[in-house]
């Protein structure tokens, strides 16, 4: 009789814990750099009214921009990803050669840091915390790389 006991109490402690998940929320995952680097192109170009060469540039600065965060862990070094973003938005300048665009880009991209991952357009929600990391913590800018 008892092991009968047992594999009802097992029974009743696995539905219990099936039904404390919330099948409303889709497993997190992370978002690769690619992904980011054409979710926030997609969303600049259209305001800055860029031509495709300056498209694909855009694409290439920060694509690399997302690649140097993970590869040298700046996410937990506030100074190295000051000086990461300055060297990005210093290319991203040169490459606009407008400061009325340039002033259009910085503010279209801080728009683009207040917006909840799950509004952007279908990208998926991803673990993205930390000072400034895309895998992973807790912090300033929900940990956005862009």
């Amino acid at each position: 009789m008892k092991p009968h006991i047992l594999i009802v109490v097992f029974a009743l402690l696995f539905s219990l814990r099936s039904a404390a998940q919330d099948p409303s929320q889709p497993a997190q995952r992370t978002i690769t750099a690619e992904e980011g680097t054409k979710f926030i192109v997609d969303q600049l170009a259209p305001k800055l009214n860029l031509n495709k060469g300056q498209k694909d540039t855009l694409s290439v600065i920060f694509l690399k921009f997302m690649d140097d965060i993970q590869k040298y862990h700046a996410e937990t070094n506030e100074k190295v990803f000051a000086y990461m973003t300055k060297t990005r938005d210093d290319k991203v300048k040169n490459l606009l050669r407008d400061s009325t665009k340039y002033y259009k880009y910085l503010i279209t991209l801080e728009d683009i840091k207040k917006q909840p991952m799950h509004q952007n357009q279908g990208a998926p929600p991803h673990n993205m915390g930390g000072t400034h990391n895309r895998m992973g913590g807790g912090g300033m800018n929900g940990g956005r790389t862009y």
